[in-house]
């Protein structure tokens, strides 16, 4: 249960300590002037959950808007999971903010519910909704930073806990001191033992999350058995030590990750967009590894995919992916799917395939008597025929995209034709081919995928040569002879929409 410390002491506080919790607000102003945290006159959202940490945070920063002229808001979540617990918590740093002279704002939100939802952990789901208000607040009040109360025991924590996980480079680089999101963590090289005595010095009083002491949480007995045996058996200042170590990685990590941006910006083609992005994997391959798994971490970043159930072997199973032999294969993750085209690597939310129509319908055979909209024979998709006249669109073609307009001589063409699904052992004549070859080594140049061969349709004549294999390529004896006048037009079409086509090289 949650406890309110409003004006106890901790301790009697000893001459040094009351010297040490003089010194904290001195060097917690340094800090940010070192690290360009924020600069006088910035708006700061500072999230208070009401225990020791954010307390003495807020305190702080009211203390350094008096110098800097900081305006100051303050953001409390409730993550309904402590039931009248949480909502006293919510009450008591209200009358914080209100004692200060600052706007509070609160919010609440369904842990448990996101948490099964999104089939993450509690923890997880907490820290999403928490910082989801949060950057509400910011954006609401014109902010330009959120500040939260990280410490250096915090640090030591989290890079204990992510070593147990066996995390990399990144994960042993710990918690960031600023990050894109606007987040800043000032205390970042303060001790606990000088929160507390800074608090119980100026009189202040903080809540007690007591769910801060179960050692059902792996974070918690890190705190409170693990850490206390390697200060007392192995090193004294082991929590400054495991700091100083996340500090140094982080540089080394900076460094990285601008080399894996520079090959994900090399490597992507398109996207990300509707939950989608495609890249080169032979720009990928001409990275090191260690920079392609930042550059297909930073991709699921980018799409809003990377939560903590993606893992460093789901990483690897992408690069097996881009490095392999398999030109069809594909992996799922949590929440995505990743899948390799020949020369391309396509990331897309969901398992399902939304680049691709549903091709698991039943194939049939349909007459075209005309020009007109048209069942494609698998995949509720549509073919279009039409005649009209010839634009300047005829001339754009790419060899590695479906669904692309094709142009026929209308004199060549004779209805009624057939639109079907190939058969075995059939030839093509490719427009621009010396002769005809089989429609599979057809296909296999152009690399489309196996699984997609079976499906994708085909103008026939009557007699059964393809006149088109449709949304890819015109069959020789019916390319256009003349650049003006009339043509028949043919497009691969979903049903009920235009949407962006499917690159495949």
């Amino acid at each position: 249960m949650s406890m309110l410390k409003c004006g106890d002491r901790l301790s009697p506080s000893t001459p040094s300590e009351h010297s040490r919790s003089l010194s904290l607000y001195p060097a917690f102003k340094n800090v940010i002037r070192k690290r360009r945290l924020f600069s006088r006159g910035d708006r700061i959202v500072a999230a208070v959950s009401g225990g020791p940490d954010s307390i003495c945070l807020l305190h702080l920063l009211q203390r350094l808007s008096r110098e800097w002229g900081l305006e100051i808001h303050v953001a409390h979540f409730d993550h309904c999971l402590r039931g009248e617990e949480s909502e006293q918590d919510a009450v008591f740093t209200g009358g914080v903010s209100r004692d200060l002279g600052l706007e509070f704002h609160s919010g609440r939100g369904d842990v448990r519910t996101r948490a099964r939802d999104m089939a993450v952990s509690i923890q997880e789901a907490a820290r999403s909704l928490r910082y989801e208000f949060l950057d509400r607040v910011r954006t609401a009040t014109g902010s330009g930073f959120i500040a939260t109360g990280h410490t250096a025991d915090d640090q030591a924590e989290e890079v204990l806990l992510r070593l147990i996980r066996g995390a990399g480079l990144p994960g042993m680089s710990g918690i960031p001191w600023t990050t894109d999101r606007k987040i800043v963590r000032p205390m970042l090289e303060i001790r606990k033992s000088q929160i507390l005595e800074y608090l119980d010095s100026e009189g202040i009083g903080f809540r007690v999350d007591q769910s801060n002491y179960s050692e059902t949480y792996l974070r918690n007995r890190i705190r409170m058995r693990l850490i206390p045996v390697l200060e007392r058996h192995f090193n004294p200042s082991i929590v400054r030590t495991v700091n100083r170590m996340a500090d140094m990685l982080q540089e080394d990590s900076e460094v990285l990750e601008t080399m894996a941006e520079e090959t994900y910006n090399r490597s992507v083609r398109t996207g990300p967009a509707e939950g989608m992005a495609v890249f080169s994997t032979d720009a990928l391959r001409s990275a090191p590894p260690p920079i392609r798994r930042r550059a297909y971490r930073k991709a699921l970043m980018e799409l809003g995919l990377f939560s903590g159930r993606i893992t460093g072997d789901h990483l690897r199973s992408i690069d097996a992916l881009v490095c392999g032999k398999a030109p069809g294969a594909c992996c799922t993750l949590p929440g995505c799917r990743v899948s390799r085209r020949y020369d391309d690597l396509i990331i897309s939310g969901g398992i399902n395939r939304p680049e691709l129509p549903d091709f698991q319908r039943a194939s049939r055979v349909v007459k075209v008597t005309g020009p007109g909209r048209w069942p494609a024979p698998v995949g509720g998709t549509w073919v279009d025929i039409a005649v009209t006249e010839i634009s300047r669109e005829f001339r754009r073609r790419d060899s590695g995209q479906m669904f692309q307009p094709l142009w026929m001589d209308p004199g060549s063409v004779r209805f009624p034709l057939i639109l079907r699904t190939r058969r075995p052992g059939e030839r093509f004549w490719p427009y621009g081919a010396s002769s005809p070859l089989k429609l599979k080594r057809f296909l296999i140049s152009r690399k489309i995928p196996r699984d997609i061969r079976d499906c994708i349709p085909l103008l026939a004549d009557e007699n059964g040569g393809i006149v088109a294999v449709v949304g890819i390529e015109i069959a020789h004896p019916f390319r256009l002879r003349e650049t003006r006048g009339k043509a028949v037009s043919v497009e691969w079409r979903r049903a009920g929409e235009r949407e962006p086509a499917l690159f495949l090289r």
